[in-house]
């Protein structure tokens, strides 16, 4: 068994074709069933050859390891930031075509399964931005977009401020990681990790291809985007990208991670032809 990532609720290993996934405290036990449950409305609504994990196993604590863990099929491929920049034009025709169908997901159905819309605590969030902000500035005379990144945060006047939106059903955590793609032909093949969904705003999902894929990319998948974009789209994509780019920027600083992957990711995010 080997490890194949950790992420902030389970830690991922992968056997014999198979992905377990163990929760890293007690209360991540339970997101175990909810995303079956979320599974279960979004896997019919995706395209054809667009997977989802499909939970067969659920092992029970052992002596050794205090809670639940799950069990799915191992989905073959690469992350999605590994796609060469000639075949982003088939990624983003896919991812289109997925995002539409998540968010055209209606309503009553996504409530019936549990899902809400969440705010976080205004003082965690403050907590968080506030810590990653930090860290982020330790990084100050790196890069000068970095810079501008992190001068740009500290002077806004209310970062946490709540953006009026459509709710939609959204993934939540559309991390490069959580994208399975095919490296030869940039083809989507699977999106993992469906413990964040909640009803929200469509546009945070746009944010994470943001990040690795840059304004292009985005801009692309917008153009195949089957669901009509709110006027205010794209204005809460790019705050959303900026805030969210230097915090995870932070928090890379934080824990040791991929300095240089979030800083590409921050460049990305400002570098969008605003000039400000």
């Amino acid at each position: 068994m080997a490890l194949l990532g950790s992420g902030w609720d389970f830690d991922a290993f992968v056997a014999d074709g198979w992905v377990f996934r163990f929760p890293r405290r007690a209360e991540c036990e339970a997101l175990i069933e909810r995303e079956r449950t979320v599974l279960a409305l979004v896997r019919p609504a995706l395209p054809a050859g667009v997977a989802v994990p499909a939970v067969e196993l659920v092992c029970p604590p052992t002596q050794g390891f205090p809670y639940r863990c799950a069990g799915h099929r191992f989905i073959d491929g690469e992350p999605a930031d590994v796609v060469q920049p000639s075949l982003h034009p088939r990624l983003a025709a896919d991812l289109a075509s997925a995002l539409g169908a998540v968010h055209g997901i209606p309503l009553d159905s996504a409530r019936e399964v549990g899902l809400v819309e969440v705010d976080q605590p205004h003082a965690a969030r403050a907590d968080w931005l506030e810590r990653g902000l930090r860290h982020a500035a330790e990084l100050r005379g790196s890069d000068p977009v970095v810079d501008r990144a992190v001068r740009w945060l500290a002077e806004e006047p209310d970062p946490l401020r709540r953006l009026e939106a459509p709710a939609r059903v959204i993934h939540n955590d559309l991390s490069p990681e959580h994208l399975v793609a095919d490296r030869a032909t940039g083809a989507l093949v699977g999106i993992l990790d469906w413990t964040d969904a909640v009803l929200g705003d469509p546009a945070r999902d746009f944010v994470p291809l943001v990040a690795f894929g840059g304004w292009p990319l985005a801009e692309a998948v917008l153009a195949r985007y089957p669901l009509p974009a709110d006027p205010g789209f794209r204005d809460r994509l790019r705050f959303m990208a900026r805030l969210l780019s230097v915090t995870w920027l932070g928090e890379a600083r934080e824990r040791g991670g991929d300095l240089a992957k979030h800083g590409a990711w921050v460049r990305n995010a400002f570098e969008d032809g605003s000039g400000s």
